[in-house]
């Protein structure tokens, strides 16, 4: 009788304390901290994109950047989502915030590249008779060469991390050489946040693009991307023409 008491009194026991470990467990559960409201949409987002579900995808994204506006990867996923259901203005917005918070991190390459898949006429820097007024702000229509005439200029839009960048940087070291006399060479890296503002006067998108100024600081012709030599020699060019 007494070794059955015995039994019952540690069977109770062990039930008492496994209870009060399994009511520690959801204590502690309840308590946890949950995923952020930036996180959960950003999931949940993902979730939608997966399924074909673009209108919810868009609307956790934009929920997401408005959390915070500083993140990188909520901006290129919105910009994926935009261009999915056409809206190319939009996704190019995306895209170029995306690339302006991620400093050349993977986020930022892969806004890169999805913004070259755009239709060129959305990318397209600005030109016109409307530039030289920037070029006037900036002070680019003052550049001049040892005659004191005023010399044309070639706008590099770059940044390091970019390899066609870098292919377009050994292709004007060569016109430097050809054209240096008569031809002003710049380049403005797009992760200094000095250059914040003549990025967006030139409204630049991509990298690398390359804007041609004419001797009044007119922007005449841009190439975006590298595709050789030809393009950039050609505007070259185009600037150098008094036609």
């Amino acid at each position: 009788m007494l070794r059955k008491s015995s039994k019952s009194i540690a069977a109770v026991a062990a039930s008492v304390l496994l209870s009060g470990f399994v009511f520690g467990v959801l204590e502690a559960a309840a308590v946890a901290p949950t995923a952020s409201p930036y996180a959960r949409c950003l999931a949940q987002g993902k979730t939608c994109s997966t399924k074909g579900d673009m209108k919810q995808a868009i609307q956790h994204f934009q929920i997401a950047v408005k959390e915070n506006p500083n993140s990188c990867e909520a901006h290129l996923l919105l910009g994926q989502s935009y261009c999915k259901v056409k809206q190319f203005i939009k996704a190019k917005d995306e895209y170029r915030r995306a690339i302006r918070l991620g400093k050349g991190n993977k986020n930022a390459q892969m806004a890169n590249q999805a913004m070259m898949q755009l239709p060129r006429n959305i990318l397209s820097p600005k030109t016109g008779a409307d530039t030289r007024m920037i070029a006037s702000m900036l002070g680019l229509s003052r550049v001049r060469g040892a005659d004191g005439a005023s010399k044309p200029t070639v706008i590099d839009f770059y940044a390091s991390w970019c390899q066609p960048c870098k292919q377009t940087n050994t292709a004007l070291d060569k016109f430097k050489e050809s054209y240096g006399d008569r031809v002003s060479f710049m380049r403005i890296d797009v992760d200094d946040p000095d250059n914040e503002r003549i990025i967006d006067q030139y409204e630049v998108s991509p990298i690398p693009t390359l804007v041609f100024l004419n001797t009044e600081g007119e922007v005449v012709t841009f190439t975006i991307g590298f595709s050789g030599e030809k393009g950039i020699d050609d505007g070259i060019k185009k600037i150098l023409s008094k036609g």
